[in-house]
């Protein structure tokens, strides 16, 4: 079967790429990407699978290289500016679809899609990556556990956002994070979808690990859970760094929602790392990413977290781009067919992704098991 990759030569379509060349179900892969020159090297590094096109998203026409694949993989972002694009086509096409979209606004825009892509008989299957992605269904298996939920998180380690080196900086992980940190974001807060400031500090616990240092930060996970757990009292996507990081990450945001420094500035400052005090304690660790929830099992209140212990080679592009490739298999295979656009939560089988994804998630060590399930009873939340 043929498989197109949109955004393919660029640091997380790369790996997507990659990680569909291995799968048997796939003959060939075309590449639509502006760089030619990271095209020739992905070529080189792939090998005959991948057939490379240079192609310009904002004027090129895509009906003639959508026409004889069966799946359509957008790893093209940012998706605050290409967010529908490549989607809109897909449908006009009438080809599934996977994406690795990791903004709250346009995640709200492409559902409206809804029904477009299920009259066309698409599924689109958006938000496919770590986080979102793996982080959605790491939520339903905490949920998995309760009677009732009132309160759902989803966490990732700020450590774990590191991408592979030799690209464009500043990366565009670090842009996306100083979006997501500025502004306004939609969280679920005393039962209502509401826009707030980021980085808000919540006070939680990890269970059998203590007490987190947490903030909130704009991501889809708050706006997709609730359509499935409309009862939520809270919902919200959160970081997780040592309190002196956020200090002076939080000062910087501040300055960019000031207007005194720029995203880029901003972004480059990120990753040249802040200074760690030589008394700053040593941080709680929790697994890279994490789902938390809070309700009722047997009558007694409880907080459940589902945690990701190991991880890929390829770092962030590793994480993000390996479970979307696993979608579009599950896709192929006929594992996912539930037309219109759809969230991970909603149609992605969470034993089969853990399933798919063991044998390449080996570090630090794979003595360790894949996913870490932990709950304890709610005594006291401080």
């Amino acid at each position: 079967m043929k498989v197109a990759v949109v955004g393919g030569a660029g640091a997380m379509g790369r790996k997507l790429v990659e990680t569909l060349a291995t799968f048997e179900e796939v003959s060939e892969i075309s590449v639509l990407d502006r760089d030619e020159e990271r095209l020739r090297s992905l070529v080189t590094l792939v090998g005959p699978k991948v057939r490379p096109i240079t192609f310009d998203v904002k004027s090129d026409d895509f009906s003639e290289h959508l026409r004889n694949v069966e799946v359509v993989a957008s790893a093209l972002g940012p998706y605050t500016v290409f967010g529908d694009t490549v989607l809109r086509e897909s449908i006009k096409a009438g080809k599934n679809y996977v994406d690795i979209n990791d903004d709250w606004e346009p995640t709200l825009d492409v559902l409206k899609l809804n029904e477009i892509a299920r009259e066309a008989g698409v599924t689109a299957l958006i938000g496919m990556g770590v986080s979102p992605g793996v982080s959605n269904l790491l939520a339903l298996r905490a949920a998995s556990e309760l009677d009732s939920v009132d309160e759902l998180y989803t966490g990732w380690v700020v450590a774990g956002t590191q991408t592979e080196p030799g690209g464009a900086r500043p990366g565009a992980a670090m842009l996306h994070l100083v979006h997501e940190s500025t502004g306004f974001v939609q969280v679920v807060e005393n039962g209502e979808s509401v826009l707030a400031p980021p980085l808000k500090r919540v006070p939680l616990r990890y269970p059998g690990r203590g007490a987190i240092e947490v903030r909130t930060v704009g991501h889809p996970e708050a706006v997709t859970l609730p359509r499935q757990f409309p009862e939520l009292e809270t919902c919200a996507n959160v970081m997780v760094a040592p309190s002196w990081w956020f200090e002076q990450f939080a000062a910087a945001m501040a300055a960019v929602d000031s207007g005194s420094l720029t995203v880029t500035e901003a972004a480059l400052l990120i990753e040249d790392g802040f200074s760690r005090p030589s008394d700053a304690p040593k941080a709680l660790r929790t697994p890279t990413v994490w789902a938390l929830a809070h309700g009722q099992r047997g009558g007694t209140s409880m907080r459940v977290a589902a945690g990701l212990v190991r991880w890929p080679d390829g770092l962030m592009a590793g994480a993000t781009c390996i479970p979307a490739a696993m979608a579009v298999r599950m896709m192929l295979r006929g594992q996912i067919s539930q037309p219109g656009v759809v969230t991970p939560e909603e149609v992605v089988p969470f034993d089969l992704l853990m399933e798919a994804l063991d044998s390449l998630y080996v570090n630090p060590s794979m003595d360790l098991p894949l996913v870490e399930v932990a709950m304890e009873e709610i005594v006291q939340d401080t």
